[in-house]
């Protein structure tokens, strides 16, 4: 389990001792990993995590809202907006009108946008098979289930 662990971890350690310390630490270190991994992979292809995700909700619903997507990605308009400026830069995205409703922005994605989806979801999928192969799903999601739980316990979900 140590070889999880770095140096800044170890630091902390030392000073909890414990193996339920240990084993958070880990969880943590995995997870940092994990994400990490996620963001190298869609960075090959001029994405990050938020702009894939945003990507993803434009390209399911045509003529989605800034607002609309705030609410399905969960974060706030100006972060939105972040998002959708980059991804209207990149070209996926392009933002028009509502014809009923002229102060109304809505958000569609671009046949690159849409052909960007097409090739990373099926590489994410192939990444996520690599990510848990052998991996005992039998035990693994009531002990990421328990530890979700744990967090809403602490008021941190």
């Amino acid at each position: 389990m140590d070889e999880l662990l770095g140096k800044r971890q170890g630091l902390l350690l030392r000073r909890l001792g414990g193996n339920d310390a240990r084993l958070a630490m880990g969880v943590l270190a995995v997870a940092r990993r994990i994400d990490d991994s996620y963001n190298e992979l869609l960075a090959e292809h001029d994405l990050s995590g938020g702009r894939f995700a945003a990507l993803l909700a434009i390209s399911e619903t045509r003529g989605i809202t800034p607002a609309r997507l705030s609410e399905e990605l969960e974060v706030k308009r100006a972060t939105v907006t972040g998002l959708v400026d980059g991804l209207v830069k990149r070209g996926l995205v392009v933002r028009g009108g509502d014809e009923a409703d002229r102060r109304v922005q809505t958000l569609t994605a671009t046949s690159d946008g849409e052909r960007r989806v097409q090739v990373v979801l099926p590489l994410v999928e192939q990444w996520l098979g690599g990510l848990i192969s052998g991996v005992d799903r039998e035990t693994a999601w009531p002990l990421l289930s328990r530890i979700h739980r744990n967090l809403g316990s602490n008021g941190d979900s």
